[in-house]
């Protein structure tokens, strides 16, 4: 017997095949392998051993007795492996998919869109957690999140679903009036912020704006933020493509745009490897509708 404190399990699977079927042929086809690839796979088990464990029987093989009992205990050894894996592939299917996205996300891009895909797809159960919490998908067991940056996150396959700058935005009317030459006019202006971030003092920070208090700021959901400033209430901080159509219709202006990078804007991570069919329909899907 070698060193290794189990034999190959390919040569394990050949002969309890073999064993159980009589037939080394009939393991061939079983294992889709050749015939010869049986034989094989057992004398390496035989000199593994250094016993006999198969015997010719007429026209087919038999077991020795100490191959009956391997035989036996690997039966029964895989029986419970086929049994632990087709219950966790039970659970997979069964368990809901998990998607993380921001509130932003969620009401100007996902809820529109959602009914379509449950539409084609009644089977799998769907579980939407709207946050500007930045969820790690792998401790907290999450499909797939949908976020904003420039698409690297350690540990994480991301891909892009739509580019997007960050833009400072107005209505017009909350604007008249006053003049708006340089970052520091806007702080005598409202202001609203997304909920759990501190996109203005960065933003007021990166323009030379430093060390000021803040005042009339008003923090809120991003979706909610949104149709906050499309109704004059404040100047905002968000994506360009939650206001598009309001820029190019010249409803909203923004405010001091600069060139940005190039790969920023909204990503869907998920974790690496091969998805399950849920995970793996969905994302196919929302590649569909972002084409």
């Amino acid at each position: 017997m070698t060193d290794e404190p189990l034999p190959p399990l390919s040569a394990l699977r050949a002969f309890e095949a073999a064993a159980r079927h009589g037939s080394l042929s009939a393991a061939a086809r079983e294992l889709n392998v050749t015939h010869p690839a049986i034989a094989q796979q057992v004398r390496r088990l035989e000199a593994w051993f250094g016993v006999s464990l198969l015997t010719r029987s007429g026209r087919g093989v038999a077991p020795t007795a100490k191959g009956s009992v391997l035989a036996a205990g690997l039966g029964e050894g895989f029986a419970t492996i086929h049994r632990s894996v087709a219950k966790l592939t039970e659970d997979e299917a069964d368990r809901p998919l998990k998607i993380t996205l921001t509130p932003t996300l969620a009401v100007h891009w996902m809820m529109p869109r959602i009914g379509a895909f449950r539409a084609a797809h009644p089977d799998i159960e769907l579980m939407l957690n709207p946050t500007v919490e930045v969820i790690d998908l792998i401790r907290d067991d999450y499909d797939v999140g949908f976020r904003f940056g420039h698409g690297t996150w350690p540990g994480l396959t991301a891909e892009r679903l739509m580019q997007s700058d960050i833009v400072v935005a107005a209505a017009p009317e909350l604007l008249a009036g006053h003049d708006i030459n340089k970052p520091a006019d806007l702080l005598a202006l409202p202001w609203v912020q997304d909920l759990g971030t501190d996109e203005l003092r960065v933003w007021m920070a990166s323009n030379g704006v430093d060390n000021v208090k803040i005042r009339n700021i008003a923090h809120m959901p991003g979706n909610l933020m949104i149709d906050a400033i499309r109704r004059g209430e404040g100047v905002g901080i968000t994506g360009r493509a939650w206001l598009a159509d309001d820029i190019d219709a010249g409803r909203i202006v923004t405010l001091f745009d600069r060139e940005q990078s190039p790969d920023l804007g909204y990503y869907m991570a998920y974790r690496p490897g091969v998805p399950r069919p849920a995970l793996k329909a969905f994302l196919r899907w929302v590649k569909s509708e972002v084409c």
